[in-house]
């Protein structure tokens, strides 16, 4: 039997997901189209349609929004589902297709946010702190991958797959290539899993 007494605070944790949500998805798109340091909380509030007391309750700064916008894209559970498929794939190819999709996934529902990052960052030094350590995990990712790549292909050269994997799959490449050169992302994803099978395994020593 459904417990009655329990539908209201139910239903108050509902809505408050779906403010918070709309906070942060607001704030995502100011902060894109006015930069972030120029963005008030205030115009976050008039924006999204709550009381700027909202706004600071569900989250007290401009600070924390970002921090949620970074964990949704470093949480993205696509993309690292399908990296985890290429870590665990048979073949070099078949890894970087793989690892080329999981790219694709996370630069296309958050490779602004990590545009925001980078203005952010450049003011605030706690943000950079921050930044720098998500960068970290992504370095120490991609270094994963390519000592994979070495096991299964052992003439390749670690220090070159892991410079290719790295440079390519930046989100400022994403960018130029989806947003401003008008590519799709399906586009995106063929050229980069060409590339990365191209460059990564013709990178023995004495190629760099």
């Amino acid at each position: 039997m459904t417990n009655v007494k329990s539908q209201p605070a139910s239903l108050r944790a509902d809505r408050a997901a779906v403010t918070r949500r709309r906070i942060a998805d607001t704030a995502r798109a100011l902060f894109a189209a006015h930069g972030y340091g120029a963005t008030t909380l205030r115009e976050v509030a008039v924006a999204a349609g709550v009381a700027v007391q909202t706004v600071y309750a569900v989250f007290g700064s401009k600070a924390n929004i970002l921090r949620e916008l970074r964990v949704g894209l470093i949480t993205d559970s696509a993309a690292d589902g399908a990296f985890d498929a290429a870590m665990a794939a048979s073949s070099p190819p078949r890894a970087l297709d793989l690892f080329a999709h999981s790219i694709r996934l996370r630069w296309e529902t958050g490779h602004d946010i990590v545009a925001i990052h980078i203005e952010a960052a450049s003011t605030d030094p706690t943000t950079r702190a921050e930044v720098e350590a998500v960068l970290a995990g992504r370095r120490r990712g991609i270094g994963r991958l390519a000592r994979s790549l070495v096991t299964m292909q052992p003439s390749l050269d670690a220090g070159q797959v892991t410079g290719v994997l790295d440079a390519l799959t930046l989100a400022e490449v994403y960018a130029e290539l989806v947003v401003v050169q008008g590519w799709s992302a399906d586009a995106y994803e063929t050229w980069l899993a060409d590339a990365l099978r191209r460059l990564v395994l013709a990178a023995t020593p004495g190629r760099a």
